[in-house]
């Protein structure tokens, strides 16, 4: 019986590291996209910003691999005219335009 407990342990552990970041930002970027969806003041907008770098380190705004997703955007303009839609403010839809060009190929 403690065998079986172990293995499902275990297996649980090792499921839940292989979907980590399905449901939260996996880097600074996706933070921001994430956070800054229908912002309306610079304000708030400041503070998106400030808690995304709280949370990631510098190397992770630098260093990100572009993504080639199956589902969603799949250039930045994609990225660009989903995510900033309903964003009322200029300095939420510099960072949207930013996070899009970093995340997804320009083609």
């Amino acid at each position: 019986m403690r065998i079986v407990q172990l293995a499902i342990i275990v297996w649980l552990n090792i499921s839940a590291s292989a979907y980590a970041g399905w449901f939260s930002p996996d880097n600074y970027w996706e933070c921001i996209l994430d956070n800054m969806q229908n912002v309306q003041s610079d304000t708030i907008a400041e503070e998106v910003v400030s808690s995304c770098k709280e949370e990631f380190a510098f190397h992770d705004r630098i260093f990100v691999e572009k993504k080639r997703p199956w589902f969603g955007p799949k250039t930045a303009s994609a990225c660009v005219l989903k995510y900033g839609k309903h964003v009322q403010t200029e300095i939420g839809a510099r960072y949207i335009q930013s996070a899009c060009y970093k995340l997804y190929p320009n083609e």
